[in-house]
């Protein structure tokens, strides 16, 4: 099949998909123009295919609407921002396209956006898709998209990604460059904000993540990281030291997400894993209460100072601390991501990240990988999978060995 064809099906996709209100900028023509390059390419290339040395040739993505792409609006949710086009690619976009991806849309940066309107889950539009890469992991739950970009400071990759059936990924932090992701604020103050691959399998996560990890010479708070490949062989699984998180505080999970917790360690064990008991902190909620504290502090008292901001930056760091020491005695972290299912919409509410916090807060590597269905509901469920900084390749290993591990049950 051509590049063009597969980028008008992909097109004819995302008018399929259209009702979910996913979308907020597409360029067909520009999409269809860089498959006819690619195809002319391969044309002249004597026989040899672009696909040997492009890793995503021809394949299409679609980007969140905080992260530039040449050509497309990029406005996020600020009407300060209505009109704006970038002149370049974000870094992780321009390295995707350098490897043959085609941009075929930009995706709503949260369920409810100002000017483009609701954002809808894929299975039940009555739900909500969680936030704030709303638009990505709803169109990759629906079929529309198998690959996207999205960016997370508390669980905002995380989060829609288990709602909608996705696979979101959030790489350490420092591994992957945010420039040419707006806004800039969250990263200046605190360091949390990273861009990171959703898709529809763990594979297409670790290939696009490969390709967008490293030090562009821009982004000062990016390391010269390498992220090998992992392997999903099962029998790289024993010894495997293994914690788990089943209930946190006043935020216990439903029964069908703490079952698929259980079910996720349970085969971990089965290969050879090894579960620790009582490695972690005893409430992870706590970086939820820190965290609120500040934020209600800050939207009703105008006289917040330096020092208030100094205090709410020590009390992440002595929380990260403690659970950045207990995370280095195990090797992974089996949780949930969210406490439920989708719920049916509303506004995101804090308590709606009190398991994916914490991982941000130590700028950890965690992915949110599908689980099974919630029998009275038939939603998504799914396991967050989170290690130790710079570990991003144990957390994919672990996730696609589960991957596989689940469809065979």
């Amino acid at each position: 099949m051509s590049t063009r064809a597969r980028v008008l099906d992909a097109l004819i996709a995302l008018d399929r998909a259209a009702d979910l209100g996913a979308v907020v900028a597409r360029d067909d023509a520009a999409a269809l123009a860089a498959a006819d390059q690619l195809d002319q390419i391969d044309a002249l290339d004597a026989g040899a295919s672009v696909a040997s040395s492009h890793v995503l040739a021809g394949r299409t993505i679609t980007v969140k609407d905080w992260i530039d792409v040449t050509g497309l609006p990029c406005e996020g949710e600020s009407p300060t921002r209505t009109g704006h086009v970038p002149a370049r690619d974000a870094t992780a976009v321009a390295r995707l396209r350098r490897a043959g991806a085609i941009v075929v849309a930009k995706t709503q940066p949260g369920a409810d956006h100002p000017q483009h309107g609701r954002c809808h889950h894929p299975l039940d539009p009555a739900r909500s898709p969680g936030g704030s890469s709303s638009g990505e992991a709803a169109l990759i739950g629906c079929g529309a998209s198998r690959l996207g970009l999205g960016s997370d400071s508390g669980g905002s990759i995380r989060l829609p990604a288990a709602w909608c059936g996705a696979v979101g990924m959030k790489p350490s932090a420092g591994l992957v460059p945010t420039t040419g992701h707006r806004p800039r604020v969250g990263d200046r103050v605190d360091g949390r904000t990273v861009i990171g691959p959703i898709a529809a399998t763990v594979s297409d996560v670790a290939t696009s993540l490969r390709l967008i990890a490293g030090p562009d010479g821009i982004d000062a708070g990016c390391a010269p990281v390498r992220i090998d490949a992992p392997s999903v062989d099962v029998r790289g699984l024993r010894g495997l030291r293994v914690a788990m998180v089943t209930g946190d505080g006043g935020w216990a999970p439903a029964a069908s997400t703490r079952d698929a917790v259980t079910r996720a360690v349970d085969l971990l064990v089965g290969f050879g894993a090894t579960l620790v008991d009582d490695a972690l902190p005893s409430h992870l909620d706590e970086s939820l209460d820190i965290t609120q504290r500040y934020w209600r502090r800050a939207a009703h008292d105008p006289a917040l100072t330096g020092v208030d901001v100094d205090r709410q930056l020590r009390d992440w760091d002595r929380f990260a601390s403690r659970l950045t020491r207990a995370t280095a005695a195990v090797d992974v972290v089996i949780g949930p991501v969210v406490r439920d299912v989708a719920p049916l919409a509303r506004p995101l509410a804090g308590e709606d990240y009190v398991y994916t916090l914490p991982w941000s807060l130590t700028g950890a590597p965690a992915i949110s990988l599908p689980a099974g269905r919630d029998t009275a509901t038939g939603m998504p469920v799914a396991v967050q999978i989170a290690s130790s900084r710079w570990r991003d390749a144990v957390v994919i290993g672990v996730a696609a060995a589960l991957e596989s591990a689940l469809a065979a049950t």
